[in-house]
């Protein structure tokens, strides 16, 4: 097992265990960005662990969160591309 990188300060739905993290699966890169997936099963069932390798940022997606994502019509995924300076003012 390989423990996985601490981000900038804990995230609101981090495991308040200290045990060894979950198990590498894969890093995926390309020229936009580079993500480490792991498989974490401390919580109350299994779920992954994509952390952002260019600024140590972490979710936790439970199975539900996954197969909500392949409900996603290509509109929302357009929206989740939409951070930072490229986010619209949504008042």
């Amino acid at each position: 097992m390989r423990d996985t990188e601490p981000g900038p300060g804990p995230a609101p739905d981090e495991p308040a265990s200290h045990e060894p993290a979950s198990r590498e699966l894969a890093e995926l890169c390309n020229e936009f960005a580079s993500v480490r997936i792991s498989l974490d099963e401390r919580g109350n069932g299994p779920r992954l662990l994509v952390q952002d390798l260019e600024n140590g940022m972490r979710i936790w997606l439970s199975p539900l969160e996954l197969a909500s994502l392949c409900l996603a019509t290509p509109e929302d995924r357009v929206d989740w591309l939409r951070v930072g300076h490229y986010r619209e003012d949504r008042r």
